[in-house]
């Protein structure tokens, strides 16, 4: 039985490693969103640029800490690895968010 808990729990650990992988690309997304806006002749203030640098610093290190959650074995680093890649992941996801509400009301 203290077998299928420890699975269970190596699988919810490594979920949130999936979590951050997707914000990670909802990101990189905007980022992609911003650079086609460009590329079309309309205006991106800079504003925008600079609100979503934060939100790439966070995005960084959860990332590898997710790539980190797949490929190790060790309860220990696992137990450190997906506490850290999910305050990592929703910091980022939280400063996207307020950058895009920030950058809608000032451009709107």
């Amino acid at each position: 039985m203290d077998s299928g808990v420890e699975e269970a729990k190596l699988t919810l650990r490594r979920v949130v490693g999936k979590f951050a992988l997707l914000f990670a690309f909802v990101y990189l997304l905007a980022l992609f969103a911003g650079v086609v806006t460009l590329l079309q002749g309309d205006e991106v203030p800079v504003t925008t640029w600079i609100l979503l640098i934060p939100a790439g610093v966070a995005f960084v290190p959860a990332v590898i800490d997710a790539v980190n959650l797949h490929r190790t074995q060790d309860p220990d680093r696992l137990s450190k690895l997906w506490k850290r890649c999910g305050v990592l992941a929703v910091t980022g996801m939280v400063l996207l968010v307020v950058a895009s509400l920030v950058t809608g009301g000032i451009n709107g």
